[in-house]
């Protein structure tokens, strides 16, 4: 099958790992209230951190702030919604934290636009 050997080629290349976790309401017990808890979909999965090529700072009135757009791509089948919160481990050592847009399915892969707010 050629989309499954597609998938299992760009697999190899995904050398970075990624934690996504979601927002959830829910009705609490005791209290009857609803309340917004954060549970995990993912964690550690390969993934592969892109940086889009039109990372530029933006002056603000005391100090210059730059946005961060990248794009994660992940193994089909992998979907994730608009707000999720993403943490990405690079190979390089780096810690890349921030808020995923929806995830467009290929048939060999998923690609995920990803706003960066804090990089360790």
């Amino acid at each position: 099958m050629l989309k499954n050997r597609e998938a299992q080629i760009l697999a190899k290349t995904f050398r970075d790992h990624l934690s996504v976790y979601r927002k959830q309401k829910e009705t609490d017990p005791q209290t009857l209230e609803t309340v917004e808890t954060e549970s995990a979909v993912y964690e550690d999965i390969s993934c592969a951190l892109s940086q889009k090529a039109n990372n530029t700072p933006e002056r603000q009135e005391f100090y210059s702030e730059t946005k961060r757009d990248h794009s994660i791509f992940t193994m089909p089948g992998v979907v994730l919604l608009d707000n999720d919160r993403a943490v990405v481990h690079t190979e390089a050592g780096q810690v890349f934290e921030g808020h995923t847009g929806k995830t467009f399915g290929y048939v060999s892969h998923g690609e995920t636009p990803f706003s960066v707010e804090k990089i360790t």
